[in-house]
């Protein structure tokens, strides 16, 4: 039996997401898992289901979101492809990886770790081929253990790029203030995210959760305006600002990535992998 997956039109990008009960995204989400088993067959190693319908907290605009892991005989090792569809009332995104590709994804570590680590911890297995049963698992424990030098020079880029870009604009007056914060807080979330190799469970919860944190001076406040979009103060979301960064210096003299911050301020033209 081939399984047909339900497809849009052009309309319905322009309407916009339409309420889904929770009946039919799990019978649609159960059409997929049967659509790639089909396709896929006896190369087909996982499938996973992560987000909101992952977590319980699927509400009736949420989207589906589903990974998938394939051998690496069917497009080679590299292989990911994220198939994304409005497919009439609301939209599906399965991302499909070969199998050393999810291995790869899993120990990769750049500056949206904390918010990218989510699919391998907050999801369940939907499907799994004898043998592989246990694959998320590995995945996840490679995910949530990075290594800690690609961790530093993360934080590092962060901090050197585009915390200190955006430093520069709050003082130029050069963009709107609450802009700035707003994008402030979210890349100062990252960086102490990465510190406490902490996986964010969803975007939208990123500020709440990071104000669990330890972080510089400054931070949490800056978390509760922009999470209250209480951003009308020009002089108080700048003072905040500035002094979440002014923090951010004293306490990052206790973190380990001062090594890897060090190499930000170091001109180099050769090709090095602490400056790419």
């Amino acid at each position: 039996m081939e399984y047909e997956l339900p497809i849009g039109r052009l309309d319905d990008v322009f309407s916009g997401p339409r309420a889904v009960s929770a009946d039919e995204r799990n019978a649609l989400y159960a059409l997929i898992i049967e659509s790639m088993r089909e396709r896929f067959g006896e190369h087909l190693q996982h499938l996973v289901l992560y987000g909101s319908t992952a977590r319980g907290e699927a509400r009736p605009y949420s989207d589906i979101d589903l990974w998938g892991v394939i051998d690496d005989e069917v497009y080679g090792a590299k292989f990911q492809k994220p198939v994304e569809w409005v497919y009439g009332p609301g939209k599906a995104l399965v991302y499909l990886l070969s199998r050393s590709a999810a291995e790869a994804l899993a120990r990769e570590v750049d500056e949206s770790w904390p918010i990218s680590r989510g699919k391998f911890v907050y999801s369940h297995v939907v499907w799994a081929s004898p043998g592989n049963e246990n694959l998320l698992a590995r995945l996840r424990e490679v995910a949530t253990h990075p290594d800690p030098d690609m961790v530093e020079r993360a934080m590092a880029r962060i901090v050197s790029g585009t915390l200190y870009e955006l430093i520069g604009k709050l003082r130029n007056r050069s963009a709107p203030h609450a802009m700035i914060a707003g994008t402030f807080a979210m890349h100062l979330a990252l960086v102490t995210g990465l510190a406490a190799r902490y996986p964010y469970a969803t975007f939208g919860t990123v500020l709440e959760e990071a104000a669990r944190l330890p972080a510089p001076d400054g931070a949490k406040e800056l978390y509760a305006l922009v999470i209250k979009g209480d951003l009308s103060d020009l002089a108080l979301v700048n003072d905040v600002v500035e002094r979440a960064w002014a923090g951010l210096a004293s306490w990052q003299a206790g973190a380990t990535f001062t090594a890897a911050l060090q190499l930000r301020v170091l001109p180099s033209f050769e090709p090095a992998e602490e400056l790419a």
